[in-house]
């Protein structure tokens, strides 16, 4: 009797451990819930040779420029704002744009020119970044704000990579780190709730943010999506 009693409690253990990652951040939208996160790490490691067309190759380039300035500006307000998500999807946007790097060395690309802080090779993402930093920088309210809807515009962005491409890895590609940018917009959304702020749709219809967010990342139908996070 005792070895089975002993036996149940490593097992329950055993399985309480494993699920404690998965819980941080779910259904509270401020933990570092990423749904690229297996998906990121396999492609990431890949070396197979990738034939893009030119429409496809150009998309790619944007949407680097576009992880990194979302990286920097969470980055940048989490040095002065006390809000977890600006600590936590940072890590998140680096293996974005690490996953999008590596696919763009095995399409022959060369790597971007421009990599210090707050520059960015293509003007409309230079463009953004330094009107998002300045607005975000003016309050925690607004910063959240600034994230919700750089989350919203790389969702847009994502889907604008995947119609210029037939390559199936790359589509792939896209489909996770989609997964990703409706987790974080989530992850806003909740803290403006929180903060007693109702987010309104700016690049995505009002009804699609709205399914986005409605309840809690691996908990549908709990109705926690309207709570504080």
């Amino acid at each position: 009797m005792k070895i089975l009693t002993t036996t149940a409690l490593v097992l329950i253990s055993a399985s309480l451990l494993s699920a404690r990652p998965a819980d941080r951040g779910q259904g509270r939208g401020n933990g570092p819930r990423d749904g690229c996160t297996g998906a990121c790490a396999v492609q990431a490691g890949s070396t197979t040779p990738l034939t893009l067309s030119a429409s496809a190759q150009t998309a790619l380039r944007f949407q680097i420029d576009e992880e990194r300035m979302a990286g920097e500006l969470y980055q940048a307000f989490g040095e002065k704002l006390d809000a977890r998500p600006f600590k936590n999807i940072p890590r998140a946007e680096a293996r974005h744009r690490q996953l999008l790097e590596n696919l763009a060395t095995r399409a022959g690309l060369a790597p971007a020119k421009t990599t210090t802080a707050g520059r960015f090779e293509t003007p409309a993402i230079q463009a953004r970044y330094d009107a998002l930093l300045a607005r975000g920088q003016t309050s925690l309210i607004e910063a959240l704000k600034v994230g919700a809807l750089v989350e919203e515009q790389d969702i847009a962005d994502l889907r604008v990579l995947a119609a210029a491409t037939d390559s199936p890895e790359l589509k792939s590609a896209v489909t996770a780190l989609e997964q990703g940018s409706r987790h974080h917009l989530n992850a806003f959304v909740r803290n403006l709730r929180s903060r007693g702020i109702d987010y309104v749709a700016q690049i995505l219809t009002p009804a699609e943010v709205k399914e986005i967010t409605a309840a809690a990342p691996g908990r549908p139908g709990r109705g926690r999506g309207n709570r504080a996070g």
